[in-house]
């Protein structure tokens, strides 16, 4: 059974078109929106689209949501999970071919970085940012992962099982940390080419802030002084 996790904070504006396109993409589908206690409808507009949600009142950020959504899709009995973004980035489209490739993979990742892959609307800051905190990753974490970063992603529950010990990875580092965890237990990755297109509705989520948090996370990590 296939499962997408999908958290969200006042993404009233996409999620009804997400889901759509999610549902034309791949049938038979259980899709989990985990809401941070949105206040602009997210969770009701979810529900009326036939969504499983789970409202979060004491707890929020996205590496909890994600390890909170992977953990509910595997005690409800599905084999293989994706996660992605609920601003519309990452586009539906690419879920069967993702989903295809996990039949042989416990992590597929959705490369914006391999042959085929790329990013579309983007400014060069934040395209210097991307690539720079993929290099990091690959130089400290010895990462032969090519796209460390991208949040749209497959997991086997197998997968779901080792990254779930990621309960210091907050925000953006749950993604590094989870290619972490499953590098050091010898299960496979595999990358497939996407494209990403920058939110058109909505604001983004990353600031100043939580890159910091994300460096000091990842060097953290590789000196062995977090999980």
């Amino acid at each position: 059974m296939y499962g997408v996790v999908v958290p969200t904070y006042n993404e009233a504006d996409n999620i009804k078109v997400l889901i759509k396109e999610i549902r034309e993409r791949v049938k038979d589908v259980v899709i989990i929106v985990v809401d941070d206690n949105s206040g602009d409808n997210t969770a009701e507009i979810a529900k009326q689209m036939g969504a499983v949600v789970f409202v979060r009142t004491n707890e929020r950020g996205l590496g909890s949501a994600l390890r909170f959504g992977l953990r509910k899709a595997v005690e409800m009995g599905m084999s293989h999970i994706a996660t992605m973004d609920a601003d519309l980035s990452h586009d539906p489209s690419f879920l069967p071919s993702m989903f295809n490739a996990s039949l042989n993979a416990d992590l597929v990742i959705g490369s914006r970085y391999i042959q085929g892959g790329k990013i579309e609307n983007w400014p060069l800051k934040r395209k210097i940012i991307s690539k720079g905190a993929n290099l990091i990753t690959r130089i400290l974490l010895r990462s032969p992962v090519q796209d460390n970063t991208s949040g749209y992603r497959v997991y086997s529950a197998k997968a779901v099982e080792v990254v779930s010990s990621c309960q210091n990875a907050g925000g953006y580092e749950f993604q590094i940390c989870a290619i972490y965890k499953v590098l050091r237990n010898n299960l496979r990755i595999v990358e497939v080419p996407i494209v990403f297109r920058d939110r058109e509705k909505g604001n983004s989520k990353l600031d100043n802030g939580k890159m910091l948090r994300w460096l000091s996370y990842v060097m953290k990590l590789s000196l062995g002084l977090t999980s």
